[in-house]
Formats: structure tokens, C-alpha cells, sequence
């Protein structure tokens, strides 16, 4: 499909438009995510890979959703070229008045983009609250256990937590708390009981018997 086909096809399946309507419309999402609509009648092979991303954001965004899910949108690409996506991303939420859910495996990403964060294990959340609060004080011994795992110039090991054992499956998640098997500061109950939401400060919620203060 050339580029063309690949952003009219949301149009013609979800709008009752022109084809001349339809094409005004993409023309003016490309022009959002900085390409020009010389790059129509191209296809997806001749682009770089920070090209075919603003490619498909405009394929998302051409239908004016209000909800956007973002699933390692950066991951493939350069660090430049990643920063220069995450930019044009929240250039466009603003704009646009976009709510995403972005997805992640990189700390950086999260804290650059998000205003809330939720902290996934064995595929639960294990802690949910506010981007800043979440990051200066992680209440969860996993979402401290990820940060400190991010690369430190400064290779700070004061008040680390170190976690023990391999990921267990998800097919066959441990007893009481899914963590309990890799935390440092694992205890009885966490292998016999399964966690509540506690909520710690300003909304920040926890799943975990003894959240660090």
C-alpha cells in the first residue's frame, strides 16, 4: 500500500466523506507531523524509521480520536530520533487535546511523557499515582527496584533494592503477592495472602503488604 492508501483507509471505513475531503484531511495531518504530501504516492520501505513512525501518528490522528494508545512507539528508534518523537507526541496532545495510554519498558520515555504512571508485574498493577509523586518516592518495592535499574552516571548504590530469582510464568504465578519471590524485603504473609490497595499519599496507590515509606 503506498502512504496514501495507508492513511485514506481509516477514512473510508469510518467516515461517510469525499474522496477531496479526504485528502484535504491528510494533507493537513502530515503537515502536523512535519512531512510533506510529496510522500503519497511513496511506500513504507523508503523511509526511515523515525518517518514511518510520524507516518503512522498521523495515521492514528487523521480520524481526530480523543484517546491515543501509544505501545513502545520509541523503542525501535535512536535516542535523537526517539526525543524528537516524544516532542511532536506532546506537541500533538496539547494541541489536539489528546489523552494517551503510553506503554513502556523505558523509564526515561515514561517520566518525559506521562502525568500518571502505572506500574505493571505479572501483568497487575502494582502501583498506580502520580507521575512525580511515583518517581520521587515508589512506594512499591518493584517500581523502586525499576528505577534504580536505569543507568546512573554517578552509579549510586546507596538504599538500592536488589531483586533476587527469575520472572516467574505468568501461567503459573506465585502464591499471595506475585512478587514475593523476587522481594528483598519479602515476608510470611506475603506468600500466603494476596495484597489490597493502599493508598499512600495524594491518590498514590499501592498493591503490596508493606509499602516503603
Amino acid at each position: 500500500m503506498t502512504i496514501a492508501e495507508i492513511l485514506m483507509e481509516g477514512l473510508e471505513i469510518h467516515e461517510k466523506t469525499s474522496r477531496e475531503e479526504a485528502e484535504t484531511k491528510i494533507k493537513k495531518i502530515l503537515e502536523k507531523v512535519n512531512l510533506s504530501s510529496d510522500i503519497l504516492s511513496r511506500f513504507p520501505h523508503e523511509f526511515s524509521g523515525g518517518q514511518r513512525q510520524r507516518i503512522a501518528i498521523a495515521r492514528a490522528l487523521v480520524l481526530k480520536p480523543k484517546f491515543v494508545i501509544c505501545d513502545e512507539s520509541v523503542s525501535a528508534l535512536d535516542v535523537s530520533t526517539g526525543t524528537q518523537v516524544l516532542k511532536l507526541l506532546v506537541e500533538l496532545k496539547n494541541e489536539f487535546g489528546l489523552s494517551y495510554l503510553f506503554i513502556s519498558h523505558d523509564l526515561g520515555v515514561v517520566k518525559s511523557i506521562s502525568d500518571r504512571i502505572a506500574v505493571m508485574y505479572l501483568g497487575k498493577i502494582v502501583e498506580l499515582g502520580n507521575t512525580k509523586n511515583i518517581i520521587s518516592s515508589p512506594a512499591h518495592p518493584y517500581t523502586k527496584a525499576l528505577f534504580q535499574s536505569t543507568f546512573d552516571v554517578y552509579d549510586r548504590k546507596k538504599n538500592r533494592i536488589p531483586l533476587k530469582g527469575e520472572i516467574p510464568s505468568i501461567v503459573n504465578k506465585p502464591t499471595g503477592c506475585h512478587f514475593h519471590t523476587r522481594c528483598p524485603i519479602t515476608r510470611d504473609l506475603c506468600k500466603s495472602e494476596v495484597p489490597v490497595w493502599k493508598e499512600i499519599r495524594n491518590g498514590q496507590k499501592v498493591l503490596c503488604h508493606f509499602p516503603i515509606d
